[in-house]
């Protein structure tokens, strides 16, 4: 029987002596600490997808207005204008 050598030995094993073996665990990695560089893109980025959202917040806003202001010229245009405002309309208020 052969005893294992350094190259024949699995990746996540290292042969101490011949016969030998112990498992290497390496511990979890970890990012590096945030420095003050990283910290200002941060809020920056931050800053920068709010104010993105409070555009498309309007933008959305602005198009069910606009889609409204459609439904209803389409209402009045299918009922026609004399039927929508009758003769006196403006006296009922």
């Amino acid at each position: 029987m052969m005893l294992p050598s350094e190259h024949e030995a699995e990746p996540a094993q290292a042969v101490i002596a011949p016969g030998v073996t112990q498992v290497h665990r390496a511990s979890p990695p970890r990012p590096p600490r945030a420095t003050a560089e990283l910290a200002s893109a941060r809020e920056e980025h931050a800053a920068y997808v709010q104010g993105r959202e409070r555009l498309e917040n309007a933008g959305f806003l602005r198009a069910l207005v606009v889609l409204a202001v459609l439904v209803l010229a389409a209402s009045i245009a299918h009922a026609g204008l004399g039927r929508v405002f009758v003769h006196g309309w403006w006296r009922q208020w």
